[in-house]
């Protein structure tokens, strides 16, 4: 009982979850070797906020529910590490390697907190310049006084933001901090390359398949098309109205002649690196960000709801522009059956694009259909 009395309460079981999705998301995100640090404790914990999250509502009372609120800590952190640029991984230098902790509030009020900590740092930054980078986290991490109510995608994307100034900042350091002058000329001069030859490269795209509990509204519907492809860089794909919805995003990725099969090929994509995955995070954040605060602003946050499926990462792009399918004779909204899409005319139009069409709904959908 003692133990009880003496730590905050446990956040309410929305919250728990929320926080959950943003640990997933990130720990995904940082999945490379050496890019994620968990303690075996924090892992224990956020085993023990999923099991919570799945007790029965009439068990949280029991014996078993209680024990397991009590053994959860304050909060529970992770370590990202963030490399100033590519060439560092290449060079297999770790002096470009800096870990970022991002820690989740479990108990008391919710919130999030990231930091570098000094026995972290590495060589070349000093206490000066941690506390710089911990001053550009927490600007980063402020953001905007309209993004108070927060959901789990705002809230990576507010830490992912607070990332890149890091990065940014990183960057804008003297050689003679961050690495070698040798390194840094080699570095220059691999970039000047890679620039100059940059238009030969094949064209690569980041996909990402997203499902929607609802999709309907003409003028939103048209609302992502406008911005998929007004922007910098312009987004590819399609969206399929209905019950669910289902929007697919391509986001461009630039890779040097040296990085890229001279004749590309599905099976042998490059691997992306931290940097451009955190740049196609940011971007389709930002996305889906206007689309809530503009087109989607008379809309409940609770009905805002949008899950990412899953995503290729490296791949070669299947489309040109970014469409509404919906009343696509090829994917078929056929009246005759109870306005529903038949999934297998959708299914050989993805074919049709070099997409394999059945494996990508099941993992999407894993239904034959759904209402329009």
């Amino acid at each position: 009982m003692t133990t009880s009395t003496t730590k905050p309460p446990i956040l309410p079981p929305e919250d728990l979850s929320s926080t959950l999705s943003s640990i997933e998301l990130l720990s995904a995100m940082w999945s490379g070797t050496d890019e994620l640090t968990l303690s075996r404790a924090d892992e224990e914990s956020i085993r023990s906020v999923a099991e919570y999250l799945q007790l029965p509502l009439e068990s949280l009372g029991d014996a078993k529910s209680v024990e397991i609120k009590e053994a959860l800590p304050d909060e529970v952190c992770l370590g990202l590490k963030v490399r100033v640029d590519a060439s560092s991984v290449e060079d297999g230098g770790d002096r470009q390697g800096l870990k970022v902790n991002v820690g989740f509030r479990l108990r008391g009020k919710n919130g999030v907190r990231v930091w570098v900590g000094v026995r972290d740092a590495p060589e070349w930054l000093d206490r000066s310049g941690v506390e710089e980078a911990n001053s550009i986290l927490g600007k980063g991490m402020d953001g905007n006084r309209e993004d108070q109510e927060m959901e789990e995608e705002d809230t990576v994307g507010k830490v992912l933001n607070a990332i890149e100034a890091l990065s940014e900042w990183l960057l804008s350091l003297p050689p003679s901090t961050s690495t070698t002058n040798d390194a840094t000329d080699t570095s220059t001069q691999s970039n000047t390359q890679s620039t100059e030859a940059s238009t030969t490269a094949p064209h690569w795209v980041r996909r990402t398949w997203y499902y929607l509990p609802s999709l309907s509204t003409p003028s939103k519907r048209k609302d992502i098309c406008t911005l998929a492809v007004t922007s910098d860089p312009p987004l590819t794909g399609f969206l399929l109205a209905g019950k669910p919805g289902l929007i697919v995003i391509e986001y461009p990725l630039s890779f040097p002649p040296s990085s890229s099969p001279t004749q590309p090929s599905p099976a042998t994509p490059p691997i992306p690196t931290q940097e451009q995955n955190l740049s196609a995070a940011l971007a389709l954040n930002s996305f889906w960000s206007t689309i809530k605060t503009t087109s989607w602003s008379d809309i409940p946050a609770s009905h805002k709801k949008i899950s990412e499926k899953f995503t290729q990462e490296c791949t070669l792009p299947a489309f040109t522009d970014f469409q509404d399918v919906t009343d696509n004779p090829q994917v078929e909204r056929g009246a005759d059956r109870g306005r529903r899409s038949d999934l297998s005319k959708l299914i050989k139009w993805l074919d049709a694009k070099g997409i394999s069409g059945k494996w990508v709904m099941e993992r999407c959908l894993g239904v034959g259909s759904w209402e329009i």
